[in-house]
């Protein structure tokens, strides 16, 4: 990928992911106190997340691992669900082996438009692959910041 918004998204996935590479499997799953999810589901849904806007959006093959959806959809908690969640090692694979898919996939596609047309709940107009991968930026930096805070909350209990 050599243009500016894949090679933004690349870079927040890449930190997120060597972030978390030394956390174990147990403290990924801490929920502090006030807050509904923890490290694992911020993992798992910044996954499916990005298998809608960088591949179902698009047209494109989409890879939902069994239970992906209860478990890490918007509006989920680990406190519902009632499935085994993947390892935070199996996550951490899962996420690497995406960004490879965007890259051999979507790369020489950037500018062509997406149909329908996506118009997401707050009302933001998506038309093209670019847009989807620049919302994917925000979306995967904002859940990055979050895992940083748990991390950073669980450090200091």
């Amino acid at each position: 990928m050599s243009h500016f918004v894949a090679d933004q998204l690349k870079f927040v996935r890449r930190q997120a992911v060597d972030y978390v590479r030394n956390i174990n499997d147990s403290a990924s799953e801490i929920i502090p106190t006030g807050l509904k999810n923890n490290i694992k589901w911020n993992l798992g849904h910044m996954y499916v997340i990005h298998e809608k806007f960088a591949f179902q959006l698009t047209g494109e093959e989409t890879k939902y691992p069994a239970n992906f959806s209860n478990l890490f959809d918007p509006g989920t908690k680990p406190s519902d669900w009632d499935t085994e969640a993947p390892t935070l090692s199996q996550l951490i694979d899962l996420l690497t082996e995406q960004m490879e898919r965007v890259e051999s996939v979507l790369s020489s596609k950037l500018k062509e438009e997406i149909h329908p047309h996506y118009k997401s709940s707050t009302g933001l107009s998506f038309t093209n692959v670019e847009h989807l991968l620049g919302f994917l930026i925000y979306h995967e930096a904002m859940h990055f910041s979050t895992i940083k805070n748990i991390k950073s909350i669980i450090e200091s209990d």
